[in-house]
């Protein structure tokens, strides 16, 4: 055991003599191993990131939350001639809809309307364009929107569509701080609204702000933008178990409105935040199949010039070897030698990779809005590549050592 350990440090003490001896040809060898490593431990990190970061972000929002709408945007990914068709065919969402839903649905705690336009915000001489969302007095039970000050508006202002406004954080902070936002008037287009409540801060999702916007009643948004914008139907199912009971009850509740036969396909769209997730992780592990064809392609290149570089350091050192021969080294000990400085050499090129790969991941995260995570099972799973890539390209060289005559090699000058 102790000659092993022995033989296995002066395995690596002598790679690292030829990584410092020539530090050129050294360089080259690791290239492979380090651009793919690289590649592997930055990518895996940024998306590893996003993933946990996504996830994070739909539960907060919470996962037994559902909404309906005319079409479903993803669908445009997937299939944009059908998504258009939808665009054209689907009819537009009424309240009609969703007082028609509130009253039906079972498995449904609360229903609520949705419709969003952007719009000049103005208040004491400044003015900014942001999203006016108009919802009924239901939203605060279905969207987590905490307040700094004031409340939400109230049943009764919903039903008389009143000019009330709950403001974003960013509205109050660029027109109206720091005076106090309760009972001041801010313009929306051309008409006034009393501010009643203020949202607290709430950060941005991937740099987009979720403070940027001002919700009023429905019916105030339809005085103000028009009465002929279709609404999105926002539902949250009474337990997360109840989930698949909701969205189907819903569905057939809405194919009844709609007057739909059996076999006709849904004219709406029922979709989830889990869906976002779904088609997150379709395009995570596109990249992610791609990424490892690329790094197989890099690992593989790597390995023949290591290999390449130790039938080189063979031949360059068969002198050495037939002296190590003549004084009683066996076959196994030179072919432990060998693997032992090839697996060094692949190992170095990893570790330099993964550094590399996480300083980049760092740089990106950064500098824009991809958060990354250090994977611990990436680390040691690419440490464990290196290793055997290390081993397996060097027994070729290895084998090649210990089959040298030590008479024919110590007469190699």
């Amino acid at each position: 055991m102790r000659a092993s350990l022995t033989v296995s440090l002066e395995g690596v003490r002598i790679a690292y003599g030829a990584l410092a001896g020539n530090k050129l040809r050294t360089l080259l060898t690791l290239l492979g191993n380090i651009v793919g490593i690289m590649s592997v431990i930055a990518v895996v990190s940024l998306l590893g990131g996003i993933d946990l970061y996504m996830r994070q972000e739909v539960a907060s929002e919470g996962s037994n939350r559902f909404k309906i709408e005319r079409v479903n945007f993803f669908d445009a990914i997937t299939d944009f001639e059908k998504f258009i068709d939808k665009l054209i065919l689907n009819p537009r969402l009424t309240r009609d809809d969703v007082a028609a839903l509130r009253e039906s649905l079972r498995f449904s705690e609360y229903v609520s309307a949705f419709v969003s336009n952007q719009a000049d915000i103005a208040a004491l001489g400044k003015s900014v364009n942001m999203s006016v969302h108009g919802r009924d007095a239901f939203y605060p039970f279905i969207e987590s929107i905490p307040l700094h000050a004031g409340r939400h508006f109230s049943e009764l202002e919903d039903r008389e569509s009143a000019q009330v406004a709950v403001i974003g954080w960013e509205v109050y902070e660029t027109l109206l701080a720091p005076r106090d936002a309760v009972g001041a008037t801010v313009r929306i287009g051309s008409r006034h609204f009393r501010v009643i409540g203020v949202a607290e801060r709430r950060g941005s999702v991937l740099g987009e702000s979720r403070d940027r916007f001002v919700v009023i009643p429905v019916g105030a948004h339809r005085k103000l933008f028009g009465a002929g914008q279709g609404l999105e139907i926002h539902a949250m199912a009474r337990d997360i178990r109840a989930m698949e009971a909701a969205i189907e009850e819903a569905t057939v509740a809405m194919r009844i409105r709609h007057n739909l036969h059996p076999r006709d396909e849904n004219d709406f769209s029922v979709s989830t935040s889990e869906q976002l997730i779904d088609l997150w992780k379709n395009i995570s592990r596109g990249v992610m199949m791609a990424l490892v064809a690329l790094v197989g392609i890099s690992m593989l290149v790597g390995g023949i010039v290591l290999m390449n570089t130790m039938v080189v350091s063979v031949a360059e050192r068969t002198r050495e070897i037939g002296i190590r021969k003549a004084v009683g080294a066996n076959r196994t000990a030179i072919v432990w030698q060998f693997l032992v400085e090839s697996a060094t050499l692949s190992v170095i090129g990893g570790v330099l990779g993964m550094v590399i790969g996480f300083l980049i991941a760092a740089a990106v995260s950064a500098f824009s809005v991809l958060p990354y995570v250090v994977n611990t099972a990436i680390v040691v799973l690419a440490l464990i590549v290196t290793i055997v890539l290390g081993l397996v390209f060097g027994t070729y060289p290895a084998i090649k050592a210990a089959r040298l005559d030590p008479v024919d090699a110590l007469r190699t000058e």
